[in-house]
């Protein structure tokens, strides 16, 4: 075969290209090992069973539910890859080892963003941002991410396909890890803050230090595979880091390995509360059950403004310091809550479902118009010119204002 100018991942490679590596008909490009996938698949197997027993154990989905999905995804891109290295000529085999090994790292990314909205739930009133908003704007990253890469890893390793389309393939996944490189630097750069905050508060106990340190180093593991998959990508089918094997085994089967084994030795369900509603009081020390911080935003409100820019320019947010108040307040936060609330004002994942448009329950849309027209009636029936002119009246009628006010403001905080 000629060796002119090729595409990015045209095969058009002889064999003792590229330090001889190139093996004809290989879709790996050379001939997979057939022992390392066993051991890596074995111990990510056994990683992520620790993880569902750990998860079980400090009843901790809520935080770590992830891990052991991560653990088990990069299992299946091993077997895969192991079986692959007997049929080095089955793409559909590269197709699935491929796509399963990329998808697993952002998994474990967003295991981290869980975490990271554990923590500043633990310590609220040092949170830069609300602490839902980690999740569901990183999370949200992490779908886009993990689409461009199926997407974009499928196309790019079938050799069915023409040079372009490979080309096109490779282009998606390379914006995706730039995506997720980027994401996961802001990412950091939140927890960083935050960090900050807490030592300068002096709140940093040995709990939160264990768990932050875990987040750390977790995370720069998997960015340093991010960058390596990024090099890899624009260098090509045939360029170094792809090429030669030795390069996968360190900087994404050992990492990433590092990783789950890292969460294993040192889960976040032994530092941190099960409930998002327990924090640490402003002394370090005690803990306080509080009504939890909750978004109470329409669901789609938040996938438009994820951080809440509105609230924050507003001031919404402040009204919501529940940990500058006195805890006796909270009980008459659940006051009035229906079937379908918590006192947080969260709802129910069974209710979410049968009313995605929150047209029901104690603060939906019905709800919320009744209540404003109830308002409005009760406002007219004890204005000063529906009533008579008699002090005993006028004390009556100022009772009634203050007690509609008083159930506004209740209303407003429930």
């Amino acid at each position: 075969m000629p060796k002119g100018p090729s595409p990015t991942f045209d095969i058009a490679k002889e064999p003792g290209d590229q330090m001889g590596n190139y093996i004809d008909g290989s879709v790996w490009y050379y001939a997979p090992n057939k022992v390392a996938p066993i051991v890596f698949a074995a111990l990510f197997f056994i990683s992520g069973v620790i993880h569902i027993i750990q998860t079980w154990h400090y009843k901790s989905w809520k935080t770590t539910f992830l891990m052991p999905l991560a653990s088990l995804l990069m299992m299946a891109g091993f077997v895969a890859r192991e079986v692959g290295a007997y049929d080095i000529q089955d793409v559909g085999l590269l197709i699935i080892s491929t796509v399963m090994l990329l998808s697993g790292p952002p998994v474990f990314a967003g295991a981290n963003y869980f975490l990271l909205g554990r923590i500043l739930y633990y310590i609220p009133y040092l949170s830069p941002i609300h602490p839902g908003r980690v999740v569901t704007t990183f999370v949200g990253f992490d779908l886009i991410i993990e689409t461009l890469i199926g997407t974009g890893a499928s196309r790019m390793v079938n050799s069915n396909l023409s040079a372009n389309d490979r080309n096109v393939g490779a282009d998606l996944v390379k914006s995706a890890l730039i995506l997720q490189a980027v994401s996961f630097a802001f990412f950091v750069s939140i927890a960083v803050a935050f960090h900050l905050r807490a030592q300068k508060a002096g709140v940093m106990n040995k709990k939160l230090r264990a768990v932050l340190t875990t987040l750390y180093v977790s995370s720069a593991l998997i960015f340093v595979r991010c960058i390596y998959r990024i090099v890899e990508f624009f260098e090509g089918y045939t360029g170094t880091l792809y090429s030669h094997e030795s390069y996968f085994w360190v900087f994404e089967a050992s990492l990433m390995l590092l990783v789950s084994v890292l969460f294993n030795f040192w889960h976040p369900g032994r530092f941190l509360p099960r409930s998002n509603k327990i924090y640490l009081s402003k002394d370090g020390i005690t803990e306080l059950r509080g009504p939890g911080w909750a978004d109470r935003r329409h669901w789609l409100v938040s996938v438009f403004d994820p951080f809440d820019f509105h609230g924050i320019f507003t001031g919404r947010d402040k009204r919501q310091d529940f940990w500058n108040q006195d805890p006796a307040q909270y009980e008459g936060r659940a006051v009035g809550v229906r079937p379908d609330c918590t006192a947080s004002g969260v709802r129910p994942v069974y209710w979410r479902i049968l009313d995605p448009l929150h047209l029901y329950g104690c603060d939906g849309l019905y709800a919320r118009l009744f209540r404003k027209l109830w308002k409005g009636r009760a406002t007219d029936a004890t204005s000063p010119q529906s009533v008579p002119a008699s002090p005993s009246t006028s004390d009556a009628g100022e009772g009634v204002s203050e007690k509609h006010d008083h159930t506004r403001v209740v209303e407003d905080v429930v």
